[in-house]
């Protein structure tokens, strides 16, 4: 039996914790490896190159789109996000387990890619007033911004049924420790 490493996708609406809960799964899984997601947005003052994103320019991004290197890639409020596919075969290959976040569309074209040892962990708010007090805590001021966030926040947990799992995230510990808990069923061979 060929042998091959699992990737593990976190997805979930703008503002709900996705980075928290993945910083926070690296943080006490050691042995996951994180694919880094290139991005043209603006690089935020806690952000690293390199660990956070990969940050390029426009046509830094377009070279690789043409290339062809890009497994996934969209299009997020006006920014392109994009996902090597040399990094996700690289790491699955050698038999690693890796940990990324996408959106639902790039969790669909992924899987499909893929096709063996995907596995979508699907994020959501506790309620729709609590996603809307993160976004206001990111700085978004503007009803416009916020209420165009919703929107797209109502419309991401549509598509929370394509996953595998979906965890209320209300608490981080909770919602980390009941993600680890399927990762390692899912690695022992116990769980889909």
């Amino acid at each position: 039996m060929e042998k091959y490493g699992h990737l593990f996708i976190i997805s979930g609406p703008s503002a709900v914790g996705k980075t928290s809960v993945i910083n926070e799964i690296l943080n006490r899984k050691k042995s996951l490896r994180h694919i880094i997601t290139c991005t043209t947005r603006p690089q935020r003052e806690e952000e690293q190159p390199g660990v956070d994103y990969f940050f390029m320019t426009n046509e830094e991004f377009l070279t690789h789109k043409r290339s062809g290197d890009f497994i996934e890639c969209s299009e997020i409020y006006g920014n392109f996000y994009g996902i090597l596919l040399s990094h996700i075969k690289e790491r699955l290959d050698n038999e690693e387990n890796a940990l990324l976040s996408v959106n639902w569309q790039g969790f669909s074209k992924i899987k499909k890619a893929l096709d063996k040892n995907v596995h979508g962990f699907f994020l959501v708010p506790s309620s729709l007033k609590d996603l809307e007090q993160r976004i206001k805590s990111r700085g978004a001021e503007l009803q416009s911004v916020i209420d165009r966030r919703l929107e797209l926040a109502r419309e991401d947990m549509k598509h929370s049924d394509i996953y595998d799992f979906c965890f209320e995230n209300n608490s981080l510990t909770k919602t980390v420790d009941g993600i680890l808990k399927r990762m390692d069923l899912i690695r022992s061979g116990r769980s889909k």
